[in-house]
C-alpha cells in the first residue's frame, strides 16, 4: 500500500512541477514579446519596405558606376546624418 502512495505522491509533485515549469514558460514568452515588440516593429516597416529599397539599391549601384566618388561621398553624408539623428533622439529621449 506505501508503494502505491509513494508514487501517487511522486506523479502529484511531477504534476505540480510541471504546471509550474508551464507557467514560468508563459511568462518568459510575454516578456520576451515585450521586450522585441520594438525589434518586430522595425522588421516589419523594413520588410514592407523592401520593394523600395530593392529599386533603390539599384538606382544607387548605377549610380555608383557613374560616379564613383559622389556615390562615396553621399554615402558618408548619410551614415553622418544618421548617426546625428540616433544622437538628438537618445539626447532629447532621456527619461
Amino acid at each position: 500500500m506505501s508503494r502505491r502512495h509513494d508514487l501517487k505522491r511522486e506523479k502529484e509533485h511531477l504534476i505540480r512541477q510541471i504546471q509550474q515549469q508551464r507557467l514560468d514558460l508563459a511568462e518568459s514568452k510575454t516578456r520576451w514579446l515585450e521586450k522585441t515588440t520594438r525589434i518586430d516593429r522595425s522588421w516589419q516597416m523594413v520588410f514592407g519596405l523592401r520593394r523600395y529599397l530593392v529599386l533603390g539599391s539599384g538606382v544607387m549601384a548605377l549610380y555608383g558606376i557613374r560616379h564613383p566618388s559622389k556615390l562615396i561621398r553621399w554615402s558618408r553624408r548619410a551614415l553622418g546624418a544618421w548617426g546625428a539623428i540616433r544622437l538628438f533622439k537618445k539626447t532629447f529621449s532621456a527619461k
